[in-house]
């Protein structure tokens, strides 16, 4: 993997809580960290950060969800959609470090009966 650069955010960045954390453009893998909610008045500006970067061609897409203290079902919707939008890239998108509430979510999300498409990674209990 190329060597990881720290990519300037914005301050809208910031106060959503979305970062970029590394880009390596020969791998087309991204790393993104978010923070705070992931619900119905912070997954539209969610989505069209990752959306993005799936525009710009990374189509291997890391998010770091160790401070998300809240995810909807918007936002398993958002990830979810995201991975249909990379499967025919031979993309990935790959979900770790999920505590609490989000991992909790996460275990019942990620039940064979429901579908879901991300590759999660979560935190140890």
């Amino acid at each position: 993997m190329a060597s990881p650069t720290k990519t300037p955010t914005s301050d809208a960045h910031e106060r959503l809580g979305f970062i970029v954390s590394d880009r390596d453009e020969v791998g087309h893998r991204a790393s993104v960290h978010i923070r705070g909610e992931l619900c119905a008045i912070t997954v539209v500006d969610h989505g069209r950060h990752l959306a993005d970067l799936v525009d710009q061609g990374f189509v291997e897409l890391r998010v770091e969800l160790g401070d998300l203290t809240l995810c909807t079902s918007d936002g398993l919707d958002l990830w979810d959609d995201l991975q249909h939008r990379l499967t025919p890239l031979a993309g990935r998108l790959t979900l770790a470090g999920a505590t609490g509430v989000v991992r909790r979510v996460l275990d019942v999300a990620t039940r064979p009966e429901l579908h879901f498409c991300p590759t999660v990674e979560l935190a140890a209990a």
